[in-house]
């Protein structure tokens, strides 16, 4: 069996409200991820805010579960009860995920995770205090994006030694990797953008809505 777990439970700092729950096309923002997802795992796991829980309805087989303050500790409340051998783990500030990158991300092959990625197109510069030190190497920068797919054992171990150690990664892979697990590439989209300030909101609602 394979579960999904969609994260909605972000306060959403940068962009000044909860924007999982603007409407859409005539739905909440999570709900164009959540729709996507529900024919193709077993298990699918919400995540949401503790004061949504009961105000939000979904299908009977969606797992609603409270998210914590951090998204690294949402993650690990849905882990404790997801059931799959593989997790995916996907953001709801991201609705233009196409279903085939669900899919495809799930077959790890030799690795024990896979994330969805794009390759950098600009020339990248790495900056301190205002100052350009030097011109990264673009052609070895990927932008991470998400769905991302692990081995359910393997990530709850890496969420539990992160833990310990207080430890907060940007990503779940990011766990993977400091522990040293193999993560592997799925070349995503860069129409999978996140949602995170409201100018991406508006590009968002334009390519859903037409309008």
């Amino acid at each position: 069996m394979n579960t999904v777990i969609i994260l909605a439970a972000g306060e959403g700092r940068r962009i000044g409200f909860r924007k999982q729950f603007v409407e859409l096309c005539g739905k909440p923002l999570f709900m164009h991820s959540l729709e996507k997802v529900l024919d193709i795992f077993e298990e699918v796991i919400l995540v949401l805010p503790e004061d949504y829980i009961d105000r939000v309805n979904v299908h009977p087989k969606v797992k609603k579960v409270a998210g914590g303050k951090e998204r690294q500790e949402s993650v690990f409340n849905a882990l404790l009860k997801a059931k799959g051998d593989i997790v995916v783990i996907h953001d709801s500030a991201r609705p233009l995920a196409e279903k085939r990158l669900f899919l495809e991300v799930m077959n790890l092959g030799e690795f024990d995770g896979k994330i969805v990625a794009s390759p950098a197109r600009d020339t990248l510069k790495e900056v301190v205090e205002g100052k350009v030190i030097k011109t990264l190497n673009r052609s070895l920068i990927w932008h991470a994006q998400t769905p991302q797919a692990f081995k359910r054992e393997i990530l709850f171990e890496c969420h539990m030694r992160a833990r310990a150690e207080g430890f907060i990664g940007t990503d779940d892979a990011s766990l993977l990797e400091r522990y040293g697990y193999k993560v592997g590439i799925v070349e995503g989209s860069y129409w999978n953008v996140k949602i995170t300030y409201r100018e991406d909101l508006e590009f968002v609602r334009k390519i859903l809505c037409g309008s």
